[in-house]
């Protein structure tokens, strides 16, 4: 039950991260910030500060920054745009305008501290900050993780007499540094950079119908019994025909290596929010081409399972050890929240970045009516699938 709680807690703690990221920097930029949550659902507690309503709402699972003007009409003198100014709108009132004020809640905000007042970089960078901040702690929780751990270097530990790898000469030892599916090689082969075992994984796994369909496979690698000389050699994947799928022939490492210096701490830190970005991107890529299930796909709740179910196995080796599983979960599903952000789709802050790339290359914002009808579509979409990820998600784990 406590680790439950935990997995809850943390994974509230990351979407709060996000909107802590856009409440931040617009202040910086005097942005009006009508009300900032934790949670989600009924209100459980609020106090105002600053102008700012803080409220800690029922629901442990995400957040909100609600800006003022966020969404306003551009006329804003019109009667019709004084009863659509509803962004954060604390009571049964509509915010109403006295001036160059706008009174919402009793508290009193000058027409200059909204959103759509600011700049086009200044709004550029406040609607940016939620993903950044996403990168920066799984950045943090990288440094603790590496800093105790190491990194897990791409090392084989084996390979199988008589399959590809043991033929073409790799053996235990070898610290694998690229992959490719060689394709045209008229073109030439470009490597994937391997520089940890995870790398090898994800790339087994992006590349699966290719290894499957037997396609030469370029390997670049260290041979330990050379000097850790660099080498290249093609694979073609064999059939097995005991396993009935096709091989290369080499196991490798997942233990962790300490880490040799504080520059290679930094490194392997940023180098796990790059991974999770590439894997974010790649699982996207996955779901349009159907390369996976509906099983693969995993929401809110189900996160909550896993994350429980890793840090209560964990807890049997000590409270470092689940803290530390904990920690490596959080990096993963903060960097992918601020990857999956990014995306260039509507009601999403990739969406939105779109349109304020367009203002700023071109002189000219889009029509602020065109823009809100394409984020209020993005969003009932983005409702409807939050919808199916939240069904998937308890159907799979009441039926399997």
């Amino acid at each position: 039950m406590i680790s439950i709680i935990i997995s809850v807690l943390a994974l509230g703690f990351i979407i709060a991260i996000h909107e802590f990221g856009h409440f931040i920097v617009a202040r910086a930029f005097g942005v009006g910030v009508i009300e900032f949550s934790i949670g989600m659902g009924p209100r459980l507690c609020s106090k105002v500060r600053g102008n700012t309503r803080y409220s800690l709402r029922a629901l442990p699972l995400g957040g909100s920054c609600m800006m003022l003007g966020e969404e306003m009409a551009e006329d804003e003198d019109s009667e019709r745009s004084s009863g659509a100014i509803t962004n954060g709108t604390l009571n049964a009132d509509a915010p109403r305008i006295d001036g160059e004020n706008i009174i919402i809640d009793g508290r009193i905000y000058h027409k200059k501290d909204q959103f759509v007042e600011k700049k086009a970089w200044q709004r550029f960078l406040i609607v940016a900050a939620g993903p950044i901040f996403n990168f920066i702690l799984a950045f943090i929780f990288a440094l603790i993780i590496t800093s105790h751990y190491g990194y897990d270097r791409a090392i084989i530990s084996d390979t199988t007499a008589g399959l590809p790898a043991y033929e073409a000469g790799l053996s235990e030892g070898d610290r694998i540094t690229g992959l490719a599916v060689t394709g045209d090689r008229s073109k030439g082969v470009r490597l994937s950079k391997v520089e940890t075992a995870r790398d090898i994984q994800l790339f087994m796994v992006v590349n699966a119908a290719a290894v499957q369909n037997a396609d030469d496979i370029a390997v670049r690698y260290l041979d330990a019994d050379d000097g850790m000389k660099e080498k290249d050699v093609i694979l073609t994947p064999q059939y097995d025909k005991e396993n009935k799928t096709y091989r290369l022939g080499f196991t490798y490492s997942a233990a962790y290596a300490r880490a040799d210096s504080l520059g290679e701490i930094i490194h392997y830190s940023l180098y796990d929010v790059g991974y999770c970005i590439r894997s974010s991107v790649y699982s996207i890529k996955m779901m349009i081409s159907g390369a996976v299930s509906r099983k693969d796909v995993m929401g809110p709740v189900r996160m909550v399972a896993v994350m429980d179910k890793t840090v209560e196995t964990a807890s049997g080796y000590g409270m470092t050890a689940a803290a530390m599983t904990l920690l490596n979960i959080m990096i993963i599903i903060s960097g992918s929240l601020g990857a999956m952000n990014l995306l260039p789709l509507p009601a999403l802050d990739g969406g939105r970045l779109v349109f304020i790339a367009i203002e700023l290359l071109t002189g000219h914002a889009v029509p602020k009516e065109l823009e809100g009808r394409i984020h209020m579509a993005g969003m009932l979409l983005l409702l409807a699938l939050m919808v199916f990820i939240m069904f998937n998600d308890v159907s799979l784990l009441i039926f399997g």
